[in-house]
């Protein structure tokens, strides 16, 4: 009988490591200047990706001052939609965001098709959780109205899809890899 002894050496192993860590993805609204638009209930809704949105109000009753990235950082702070986006086991674009990565990885090639690929895998790692309404439904007063949260009666959407209105959040999501 003989004992065979078995040494790896882990520094390339560690270096490929350090290298895919090394790759970064910005997800949420990039633009910060970008302002939110008020929703008009009072029109009939509209097709928003086969699901309803209510439709932006016209003309300068429609401009908002609040930011999309303040109402990003609220959702985030009451949903996690962005930053438990990874950890939603629910999520199979976490496993695609991760494919598109080793691909990307082993390709040892940044090209901008891989790119486009990654941010669009990124983007869905956000978005396509809302779109299945993953986070669950709209308080009663929000879908029919009543006091709002300043105490303000407020009108209520005609509709049970939380994070949507008139999809101006939704379509403001982006991903950039970095």
């Amino acid at each position: 009988m003989f004992t065979l002894d078995i040494e790896l050496d882990f520094t390339d192993l560690e270096k490929e490591v350090q290298a895919f860590n090394s790759h970064h993805i910005r997800i949420g609204v990039l633009d910060k200047s970008k302002a939110s638009r008020r929703a008009d209930h009072t029109k009939p809704l509209k097709s928003f990706q086969g699901k309803e949105a209510s439709q932006v109000m016209k003309g300068s009753k429609g401009r908002s001052t609040l930011k999309i990235s303040t109402l990003a950082e609220y959702m985030d702070k009451r949903y996690g939609v962005f930053s438990k986006a990874e950890s939603n086991f629910n999520n199979v674009d976490v496993v695609r965001v991760t494919n598109e990565l080793i691909r990307m990885f082993n390709a040892g090639d940044a090209s901008s098709e891989l790119i486009r690929r990654i941010e669009s895998a990124a983007r869905a790692l956000v978005r396509n959780p809302i779109m299945r309404k993953d986070f669950g439904s709209n308080a009663l007063a929000t879908i029919k109205g009543g006091v709002g949260y300043n105490g303000y009666l407020t009108q209520g959407k005609g509709f049970d899809w939380p994070m949507i209105d008139t999809g101006t959040f939704f379509n403001s999501i982006k991903a950039k890899y970095v």
